[in-house]
């Protein structure tokens, strides 16, 4: 199929969905929507009153405050101010439909999100968090003022957006996935020495000042809180996550990084299920059947009879999905009720809802954009960029309310501070947010009913919102703590030891809960007894009672985390101990090493000397328990500076015993064929280090021996005997496995003069240049040695002119070859950095959304990557003191260390103190050169296998499938 016929079966479904379906009216929308049973579904807003609304949130005096953003995706028209709006929706006549609109704010730069507060509104808006003032009670501003500024803005769907008031009474902000550099403007707020980092973070302030910062999170749009303060974000193919880590705590762990702290609540990505009504034409269409644009999560205490509940939108397929929550060991998680039928779902095409919030009662606000095409144009393909219905909608918007039918009127104002206390115990979301909002703004003597409210057990959440209330006030007592740590309710009990965590009688109250029956008040205690370094005894054997009895994954993360000054007493304790989790010991042996390897060392020894590595296992599980023991005290001496010769020196001679005997055992296992492969892999790199590699070794090159075996070895030969290896990988590199010819190349680049060896042996012809990757001809042309440099620029330098090479390789595109060849290219060539349909590891932009792209785009994104990047997969360069050159995706970094992420998943973290210069020269991740180690016939097979993957089973070779309907 040539490029023309492909171009034209791309864009049919558009212009045929467009003729199909003209601006449907309000009432059309409504006839097409189809609710659970047991629900009703009104419209109570729609246009000219509103147009484009992407977010909404109900004030205390049953206003409906609407986000407008008419400029979407574009921005204004040409000549035109900025058209976004701010308006306050009001139902007069108490029909239960808004009728009348004022614009609070108009002429503003993509608005994402309003939170009502005080006499105004905090938004956010065009790289700013601003508070608007109506001075006069005319609900429209009169003052604006910036409080923060810094916020990314590239694109409109990745930028902050969602101000949150939690019921701590600290305002909480949805990341957007862009981050930015962020300062703060007003006086109120603290003044920090340079602007903070929000990278993989979300954001957070005290709208009373002066406290602002980082929390924990990544939310793209959309953000939502409970009663106790759960906090739960979304992103595209992640409908909600949550973050039981702090930010606090993943920074005290040198080996964890701010994503490491984020939970899937809901299943993601290929794992999730949707069933539209309606034909999903999207730029993810792969993705059919899946959450692709998860936006608009809430989940904000929605219970029924059979339990809790969230919503998450989903506009590419015209639905919002209900879906169940329970908590598993201490958090939570959710599963889509087991139907076809979605709790709200569209056969048409233009109901696109973008956001849920709380409504009066125990109803729900669904804002629905209507618009024709929902996605950005920075995420379609060229040919789609400028396709004529962007903007089509642009004049249209609908908000729904959804009811359970059996359902109790309740009032929907609240004026009065007493009522505010009633409120608080409803069983209705919306009514306790407010009534907790109207609290925390007055400045009334609020101590005796908020307490009485927490000693009544009338209501849980209730409860829960009146602790945070008086903690926010600074008036919550050692008495307070203590009646709700004595709750039968788990949740309760958490909160009491979050709310007194730094207090003088949180110590004292997270110990007495660590023998707490519930996992979640373990992990709260564990939180607390880790996050400080005071009354040492006592935090340590509370966090060992913890480790022994626990069996969730989270706490023992956050024991993993516990203040540098406890480490070793917690590790002396739990090496003594019969406890669940060996690896919480390594990791603690592992933090240890980095500033005191003897002390680790010796942890090591009374942990090998203990009977709970001895307790009769099978010989891998015992193998591997050993490798893992040994493997985190190397791994942590050697970032912390010491060979493992130097550590054992200090030892006395009972310790130091111990362990040689251990480094002997690795080397047994080295040459141990009963066991698996890859132990044996590990075995040699521990044994190489520690001097006790077995003798002989050079016959793990045999043909006969397992491949992971011979990877692992081949970089030890090269060392321990360079004229032989050199001469065997002359006779026998080319015809090695695509796996340990790039392990060879790899283990050649370790040392400048195997480097050398190579590039000479390619140049004389000895070695073909095919096997070297572009990723390492592209490190090699950039190496330190001037050498090597002038040696690889002659022999691996990509094509100067790219407009060439995509002509060469055009026939590629346009006859595409044979798919099932083009999976295996993709595994040999691609999976390092890319994952498709559950092969290779996602380092760079997830690409398994091919299929409304051409052959032609693809074609041009991997031989010419530098074309367009998406600014979260450019490459990082750092230049080591040393003379190594470090490339990858930096996810993570601290004034100590920076963290990237390189080909194959894999994680290097650099202390600064080792970095010589640091650099994002502005390339892509993906490297230039791919048409070195591929013809124009392999490159036909890879593309077909990109476009066609999904359908390989049935696939005629040479034909791309027809569009098909969402499951």
């Amino acid at each position: 199929m040539n490029r023309i016929a492909t171009l034209v079966l791309l864009l049919a479904p558009w212009f045929s969905l467009s003729a199909q379906n003209v601006e449907p009216s309000a009432q059309q929308a409504a006839s097409a929507l189809q609710v659970r049973e047991g629900y009703r579904i009104d419209l109570i807003a729609s246009e000219p009153l509103i147009t484009d609304p992407v977010s909404a949130r109900l004030d205390r005096r049953g206003r409906l405050w609407v986000v407008e953003m008419p400029d979407y995706p574009s921005g204004p028209l040409d000549g035109n101010p900025p058209s976004g709006r701010i308006k306050i929706l009001e139902d007069r006549n108490q029909d239960g439909t808004f009728d009348e609109a004022t614009i609070f704010a108009d002429q503003l730069v993509f608005a994402t999100g309003v939170q009502p507060y005080r006499d105004g509104a905090i938004v956010t808006l065009a790289g700013r968090i601003v508070f608007m003032q109506d001075l006069d009670d005319d609900g429209t501003a009169d003052k604006t003022t910036v409080w923060f500024k810094g916020f990314a803005e590239q694109n409109q769907q990745l930028r902050a957006n969602h101000p949150m008031l939690g019921p701590d009474g600290l305002i909480y902000i949805a990341n957007g996935l862009r981050g930015g550099k962020i300062e703060a403007v007003d006086s109120r707020f603290d003044q920090k020495p340079a602007p903070l980092d929000l990278r993989d973070r979300d954001f957070c302030f005290d709208p009373d000042g002066p406290w602002w910062g980082v929390v924990a999170g990544k939310s793209q749009f959309g953000l939502t809180i409970d009663d106790f303060g759960r906090r739960i974000g979304c992103s595209n193919r992640n409908p909600a996550m949550m973050t039981p880590l702090t930010l606090q705590a993943v920074d005290r762990d040198p080996w964890l990084a701010s994503r490491d702290a984020i939970h899937n609540v809901a299943l993601a990505a290929e794992q999730s299920r949707v069933f539209s009504r309606a034909n999903a034409w999207t730029t993810s269409n792969l993705h059919s059947g899946q959450f692709s644009a998860a936006c608009g999560v809430l989940a904000a205490g929605m219970e029924d009879d059979s339990g809790e509940w969230l919503l998450a939108c989903e506009p590419t397929a015209y639905l919002v999905q209900r879906q169940r929550m329970d908590r598993s060991e201490s958090v939570w998680n959710s599963h889509r009720e087991e139907t076809e039928q979605e709790f709200l779902s569209s056969s048409n095409t233009w109901f696109r809802p973008v956001d849920a919030t709380v409504g009066t009662g125990q109803s729900v606000i669904v804002v629905d954009m209507a618009r024709a095409v929902i996605e950005h144009p920075d995420f379609m393909p060229i040919e789609l960029k400028s396709r004529p219905d962007q903007m089509d909608g642009r004049n249209l918007g609908r908000i729904w309310k959804i009811t359970p039918l059996k359902t109790e009127e309740s009032e929907q104002r609240l004026d009065r501070l007493d009522q505010a206390f009633q409120w608080l115990n409803s069983n209705s979301p919306w009514q306790r947010q407010v009534a907790s909002q109207m609290i925390l703004e007055s400045k009334d003597v609020v101590e005796v009913p908020l307490r009485s409210i927490m000693q009544s057990q009338d209501s849980v959440r209730g409860q829960a919102r009146a602790a945070w209330i008086l903690h926010r006030r600074g008036s919550l007592l050692p008495a307070d703590t203590d009646s709700l740590a004595k709750s039968p309710h788990a949740r309760l009990r958490a909160l009491a030891i979050d709310l007194s965590s730094e207090l003088d009688h949180g110590i004292a109250l997270a110990s007495r809960l660590s023998s707490d029956s519930d996992p979640l008040v373990l992990r709260a205690a564990a939180a607390s007894l880790a996050g400080n370094s005071d009354h040492p005894n006592q935090r340590i054997d509370g966090m060992a009672a913890i480790a022994r009895a626990t069996n969730d994954s989270w706490t023992v993360k956050i024991l993993g985390t516990v203040d540098p000054a406890l480490l070793q007493g917690l590790a002396a304790k739990l090496a003594l101990a019969d406890f669940r989790h060996p690896k919480l010991l390594n990791h603690l042996i592992q933090r240890i090493s980095l500033d005191d390897p003897k002390a680790a060392a010796t942890a090591i020894a009374r942990r090998l000397e203990s009977q709970t590595l001895k307790t009769s296992k099978d010989a891998t599980t015992a193998t591997n328990e050993l490798l893992d023991c040994l493997e985190s005290w190397l791994v942590g001496t050697k970032r912390g500076r010491r060979s493992p010769k130097q550590v054992l020196s200090m030892l006395d001679d009972t310790d130091r015993m111990v362990l040689i005997t251990a480094f002997k055992a690795t080397g047994e296992v080295v040459i141990d064929t009963s066991l698996p492969p890859e132990s044996r892999a590990r075995a040699i790199s521990i044994a190489d280090e520690t001097g006790y590699l077995p003798k002989q070794v050079e016959d793990l090159l045999d043909a006969d021996t397992p491949p992971p075996v011979r990877v692992a070895i081949l970089p030890i030969l090269l060392q321990q005997d360079p004229q032989a290896t050199r001469e065997y990988l002359i006779k026998k590199l080319t015809g090695m496995s695509v796996s340990l010819r790039s392990a060879t190349v790899a283990a050649c680049s370790r040392s400048a003069d195997d480097t050398l060896w190579l590039l000479t042996k390619i140049e004389g012809g000895a070695i073909p240049k095919t096997v070297i990757d572009p990723a390492t001809a592209k490190r090699f042309r950039q190496h330190a040695n001037p050498e090597i440099r002038k040696l690889a620029n002659s022999l691996l330098r990509s094509a100067p002119n790219r407009v060439a090479v995509l002509q060469r390789y055009s026939v590629s595109a346009t006859q595409l070859g044979d798919a099932k060849l083009g999976k295996k290219l993709f595994i040999d060539h691609c999976s390092a950095c890319h994952r498709i349909d559950g092969q290779g590891t996602n380092v760079g932009p997830d690409i398994s959304d091919t299929r409304t792209k051409t052959a032609g785009s693809l074609l041009t994104s991997i031989l010419d990557p530098n074309a367009a990047i998406d600014a979260s997969y450019i490459q990082y360069s750092v230049l080591t003191l040393d003379g190594r050159v470090l490339d990858g995706l930096l996810i993570d970094e601290s004034s100590e260390s920076v963290t990237l992420q390189q080909k194959g998943g894999e994680r290097v973290t650099v202390p600064r103190q080792d970095i010589d210069r640091m650099q994002a020269p502005g390339i892509s991740l993906m490297p230039e050169g791919f048409e070195q180690t591929m013809d124009t016939n392999a490159m036909s097979h890879l593309l077909a296998y990109l476009k066609n993957w999904r359908y390989l089973k049935t696939r005629i070779p040479g034909t791309l499938p027809t569009p098909q309907n969402n499951p």
